[in-house]
């Protein structure tokens, strides 16, 4: 089918999410890899290590009822692994959380596609989502095709994310992105007012997960990470509108930044006021929005070589 118009893109869109796709009751098969360094160890090793922030607890008892598979064999956590071996973790009668489905293509040609993401939706199947995600949705309407994110946003931050059509384009977006010249702007409204009018923060971020999956700041394995941050207004219910420019593209770091400076996103669940953290990640449909804002995204188009501003439409 010849795509004239975003209209009918995103028409399209509307149609394929009117029921959305993963509240429908299904049988959800989840890949287990097994890296190298597992080799030789256990399979219970394999998902205790790959996700700490679950607990053996859980783990044995998927176990215990049969939810571990290689192939249609139920398979027990002393089975020992080999590196480069699957798994599944199926997950029976999965109905997803209810997600914001209000996307919208922004725009399209023959090398790139532009979206705008609403939130809550996360944008890659991942813990409770898995049909009900951006990319999923995407793959029901662009059938032909694989779309690949440039980038990614946070399943409650909103905004223009950036995809690729062939594999030309991701290698040359892939090289802007690595180089640091692509220019991302983000609108954040943040609990307190800043006494300066423009700072920066340049506290590194662990890789590891923290047991609720936010991120620990410092650490041996933590990545260098810089945000340049402008106040656009303060207002009166102690809040202040932040313009925000990560330089880096680590996890959750403009969160992290502002909230490491005792300012943190307005409905952010997991970087909370007080330096606390939250247990959950992904808000629920309904919920207060977390006010973090993809605004803009400044890159050199991978085939006509033109500098390209994109801004989202979202409000």
């Amino acid at each position: 089918m010849a795509w004239t118009t975003l209209r009918q893109r995103n028409e399209a869109i509307a149609r394929m999410t009117s029921v959305l796709p993963g509240s429908i009751a299904y049988d959800n098969y989840r890949p287990i890899n097994v890296s190298q360094r597992y080799d030789r160890m256990t399979l219970l090793d394999v998902v205790c290590g790959s996700h700490p922030h679950i607990g053996q607890t859980q783990w044995l008892q998927w176990f215990a009822e049969g939810h571990l598979l290689r192939g249609n064999q139920v398979v027990h956590p002393d089975q020992p692994v080999r590196g480069g071996q699957q798994y599944q973790h199926l997950f029976p009668g999965t109905i997803e959380p209810d997600v914001n489905s209000k996307i919208s293509v922004v725009h399209e040609d023959a090398a790139i596609v532009l979206v705008d993401k609403p939130a809550p939706l996360p944008m890659h199947p991942s813990g409770r989502f898995n049909k009900n995600t951006l990319t999923s949705i995407l793959s029901l309407v662009y059938v032909d095709e694989k779309l690949l994110p440039a980038h990614r946003l946070d399943a409650n931050t909103r905004g223009i994310v950036l995809f690729s059509r062939t594999s030309q384009a991701r290698r040359h977006l892939q090289g802007q992105f690595e180089s640091q010249s692509v220019g991302k702007v983000y609108h954040a409204r943040c609990w307190g007012h800043p006494t300066e009018d423009c700072f920066v923060s340049n506290v590194a971020i662990g890789r590891q997960r923290s047991t609720a999956g936010g991120r620990d700041l410092g650490g041996a394995d933590a990545l260098e990470a810089t945000t340049e941050f402008r106040v656009l207004e303060r207002f009166d219910d102690d809040t202040s509108l932040i313009e925000a420019k990560p330089i880096t593209g680590r996890t959750n770091q403009i969160r992290i930044h502002l909230w490491e400076q005792g300012l943190p996103i307005v409905g952010d669940p997991m970087y909370l006021r007080g330096g606390e953290l939250g247990a959950t990640q992904t808000k629920r449909l309904g919920e207060p929005p977390m006010y973090l804002h993809a605004k803009r995204l400044t890159l050199q188009h991978p085939t006509s070589e033109e500098k390209r501003v994109f801004e989202s439409t979202l409000e």
